[in-house]
């Protein structure tokens, strides 16, 4: 077993060998040792395979967050299956693009999900608490291919519709070869499974965590929302790595200094969102016994395989709290490119536009050639395929990379990517909205991004502004939904005709200080 592992499946087999006893997957009742777990995945892939569920097939994954998450996306990776997330809590007409777009016809499905699944007409598997206790028994699976299909994720598009981008094992085992070296893991490493498995973070969580022999804490319920029930939990199962948003990090570290708890964090990796330093000076300052954890900062693109740079944040960075996020540099085996609007490479300190090449990059859209031609290209003099990011930024003399923000209309909030024309394409939807358009404003009390929704309607519906809220909750996810809705007689525009959304963030500023 010298050679490096080649498929999710093998890193968690190597793992079993090397730590059979140690504690692996811990989240409620559950609590399985590195042989317990690949065990209960061995039994999940039997069944998945007695099911219909083959090689190659994409198959729905319904369930609550939590242990079974990660025991059925790993059971079908083993059997060399792609999982495709379908969150129970999203809309069922955004699921039921999902089903359709990724020619999905099973789903594994709990309690919480069984509903939804058998409303999308899924065969379904249904998965329970049984299925985290081990058998004892081995599978005779399949033989897999690195080109298998690991994961389908989907994130927001500016149709109205989400775009799927289907992840190979073999992106997956490059991000872990190229990735884990970075971070110095020891062998008693406690972290928690924090992100949702429709959320492509959790993907490293998962795997990253295996490969070392982490113990893994599924956060579940409202703790992976409350940050008071999450510091509860670190301190609990003595967290040592934390891989989080810098939105939701800044609230736990307000919890930590108004609480005045101790969390002894090795490491802290932010992700999704420019650094807050502000958060990280909280959290120093209210644990002045504690040496701070170790700073790290990641970039990366679903559609190039969750993280592409690495930067460990020094305290010189903290002081100086440049708005332009510190990034790192590209991994050995992803290359990250800023160029200029001809394709050529943007000299140090310039603004150009953040490109990502390598063996982590998708092959495209599932179902979509034209976007796929548009993001995933060829450039002149540079080897393989490359995807455009649609984010600006620059490189210094050193060559370290810094993000600077987005080219086009998408905004992240807590992490997810949201494509503003799928909001305003939902709220025109509605018969009485006959204009919209959305923006961001970093107006909560904690300076958060948050989506404002400006609507022209029609008619003379009592209280517009309620109801297109209400309706939007059927038609959009959670984190998609706007913080206010408010209505315009119509819409400002610039001189190019465009919408002027400065000038509808400007809009909601005067109106939170009372001015007309």
């Amino acid at each position: 077993m010298n050679s490096a592992p080649r498929s999710p499946s093998e890193v968690l087999r190597r793992s079993a060998a090397s730590f059979a006893g140690r504690p692996a997957l811990i989240g409620g009742s559950t609590a399985l040792t590195y042989a317990e777990l690949d065990e209960c995945v061995d039994g999940l892939a039997t069944r998945l395979l007695a099911a219909g569920a083959e090689p190659g097939h994409r198959v729905g994954l319904c369930v609550a967050q939590g242990p079974l998450a990660l025991v059925a996306s790993a059971a079908l990776m083993r059997l060399g299956c792609a999982y495709v997330p379908l969150d129970p809590s999203h809309p069922i007409g955004r699921l039921r693009h999902i089903v359709t777009s990724s020619g999905m016809a099973l789903a594994v499905c709990d309690t919480s999900g069984r509903g939804v699944a058998a409303g999308l007409s899924l065969r379904l598997l249904d998965v329970s608490g049984d299925d985290l206790i081990p058998h004892g028994s081995k599978a005779d699976l399949p033989v897999l291919s690195a080109q298998a299909d690991a994961y389908v994720m989907y994130t927001s598009g500016t149709t109205g519709l989400p775009k799927g981008v289907a992840i190979s094992q073999a992106n997956l085992m490059s991000l872990l070869a190229d990735a884990l070296p970075l971070f110095p893991f020891t062998n008693d490493e406690v972290w928690p499974l924090q992100h949702a498995y429709g959320f492509d973070v959790s993907v490293w969580e998962m795997w990253a965590g295996i490969a070392v022999g982490a113990a893994l804490v599924a956060v579940e319920g409202d703790a992976r929302r409350d940050p008071e029930r999450l510091a509860e939990l670190l301190l609990r199962h003595k967290a040592t790595r934390l891989h989080i948003v810098p939105s939701v990090f800044l609230q736990l570290a307000e919890v930590v200094e108004e609480e005045g708890l101790h969390i002894p964090l090795r490491g802290v990796t932010f992700c999704g969102e420019p650094v807050n330093y502000r958060a990280l000076r909280i959290w120093t300052d209210a644990q002045p016994g504690l040496a701070p954890p170790a700073w790290y900062n990641v970039y990366g693109i679903t559609e190039t395989t969750v993280y592409n740079t690495f930067k460990k944040i020094s305290q010189d960075d903290v002081g100086r709290a440049d708005p332009a996020s510190p990034i790192g540099h590209g991994y050995r085996h992803s290359p990250v490119a800023v160029l200029d609007e001809n394709l050529r490479g943007a000299p140090p300190g310039e603004t150009g536009e953040i490109f990502v090449g390598g063996r982590q990059v998708a092959h495209g859209y599932i179902a979509n050639p034209e976007l796929s031609s548009e993001r995933f290209l060829e450039l002149p003099g540079r080897t393989g395929r490359w995807y455009r990011t649609g984010d600006f930024g620059y490189a210094d003399e050193s060559g370290s990379l810094h993000y600077v923000g987005r080219r086009d209309e998408q905004v992240k909030i807590r992490g997810f990517r949201v494509e503003l024309g799928e909001l305003e394409h939902a709220a025109c939807t509605l018969p009485w909205v006959a204009d919209a358009a959305a923006t961001v404003v970093h107006s909560s009390p904690r300076g958060e991004p948050l989506l404002a929704l400006f609507v022209v309607t029609t008619g003379a519906l009592p209280d517009p502004e309620e109801r297109t809220r209400q309706e939007l909750g059927i038609l959009l996810p959670p984190h998609m939904m706007p913080s206010q809705v408010i209505r315009l007689p119509e819409l400002p525009h610039n001189a190019n005709g465009k919408r002027d959304r400065r000038a509808l963030s400007a809009r909601v500023k005067q109106q939170r200080q009372g001015l007309p």
